[in-house]
């Protein structure tokens, strides 16, 4: 897909020109979108910035800040992926073959058990650990600190 194809996309999505210089929130969403899709699809910054009238630092700026749009604008990013069949992998839909294992084995405990026991669960010990995850702050990295140095050498060969 092109940048110029994947621009009418989203232009098509949106209703809007989304090259179009306005700062307002739905815009700067869609253009948020454009450069998220298209660097993924391995355009470069500069590129993908010169078809939306945007310079690479902004389209970079774009890119990383794609986190914070609303859930209609990642809506619209998941569609035009599946829509346009594109071959993007997104991160939260890759989960590790370690995690995937932990996951079976909770699986195959829980499927034993009857509904009650499940919603005890999940009342008593699932949205309690949760919480405890959730306000838990984490831990800040001590820096390495380097041993002392001598100025001068130690005469004594017993304190070396």
């Amino acid at each position: 897909m092109t940048l110029q194809q994947l621009k009418e996309e989203l232009n098509k999505y949106y209703k809007f020109d989304i090259s179009e210089r306005n700062r307002q929130r739905e815009y700067s969403y869609a253009r948020k979108v454009y450069c998220r899709l298209a660097r993924e699809l391995g355009y470069t910054f500069q590129a993908l910035g010169q078809e939306v009238g945007l310079k690479h630092d902004a389209a970079l700026y774009h890119y990383k800040d794609f986190d914070i749009v609303k859930k209609h604008d990642k809506k619209i990013y998941n569609q035009v992926i599946k829509d346009n069949k594109l071959n993007i992998i997104r991160s939260e839909d890759v989960i590790s073959e370690e995690k995937e294992r932990l996951l079976d084995n909770v699986l195959d405990t829980i499927s034993k058990w009857n509904e009650q026991t499940i919603e005890n669960f999940i009342n008593t010990r699932l949205k309690v650990y949760n919480k405890l995850i959730e306000a838990t702050k984490p831990q800040k990295k001590i820096k390495e600190v380097k041993g002392a140095t001598l100025n001068r050498p130690v005469k004594n060969p017993v304190l070396c």
